[in-house]
């Protein structure tokens, strides 16, 4: 990935890096994890990390919880670490409140130690998996590749598609995974004006029209 062009070039405005996947062995992180931190970190992009968890006890959640911790040290992280919750023939292999065990460990361990958390998920599993009521403790981030996102529940990302367009973005067919992010997290320096003479007028039933006057923004 050339960081510098999707941080200057696009309207990309963060990044969610995978670190690693599983326990907490040097060979299970992420072969580009040192480069994108370091490279995000350089350029000024935003960003957060998740790891994909293969874990099937707590002992394993707490390996993972640990893993991350090892390859976020030193880095300033933006936005939340997150677990992803998707493995059908592991974690997914587990009951409801298995699962919840295992959020847990991982979430209170990443808490501990000062980060935000959150979960990644895929709807299916949000709906069916993910339902233990401690899931309402942790942000949810819902993948649903659809043009808008059915979970009926608080969330606070949502990942759109997985067949995104990015400049700067090489591989898989320049194909990427897309995000909205609804939380202000406060690494968007976004500059609002008030609007001059807003004037709103009835238009029919549950219909209102606004005017008002440009400004820049």
């Amino acid at each position: 990935i050339d960081w510098e062009t999707v941080k200057n070039e696009t309207d990309i405005d963060y990044a969610i890096i995978r670190c690693g996947y599983g326990n907490d062995f040097e060979d299970q992180d992420d072969a580009q994890w040192e480069r994108n931190a370091s490279e995000c970190t350089r350029v000024g992009m935003p960003f957060g990390v998740y790891i994909y968890s293969y874990a099937l006890d707590t002992e394993e959640a707490l390996s993972e919880a640990e893993h991350v911790l090892r390859l976020v040290e030193g880095y300033n992280l933006d936005l939340p670490i997150y677990l992803d919750l998707e493995d059908e023939k592991y974690t997914g292999s587990l009951s409801n409140e298995e699962i919840a065990d295992i959020a847990e460990v991982f979430c209170d361990k990443i808490e501990e130690a000062g980060y935000e958390v959150g979960i990644y998920a895929n709807l299916y599993w949000f709906n069916n998996k993910l339902t233990d009521p401690r899931f309402d403790r942790w942000e949810k981030w819902i993948a649903q590749y659809n043009e808008q996102c059915d979970y009926e529940g608080a969330y606070g990302m949502w990942q759109c598609t997985s067949t995104g367009k990015v400049k700067g973005i090489e591989g898989n067919d320049g194909e990427v995974d897309l995000n909205f992010d609804y939380i202000d997290r406060g690494y968007k320096d976004i500059k609002l004006y008030p609007v001059q003479n807003l004037v709103a007028e009835p238009a029919g039933k549950s219909k209102i029209i606004l005017y008002w006057e440009y400004v820049s923004g």
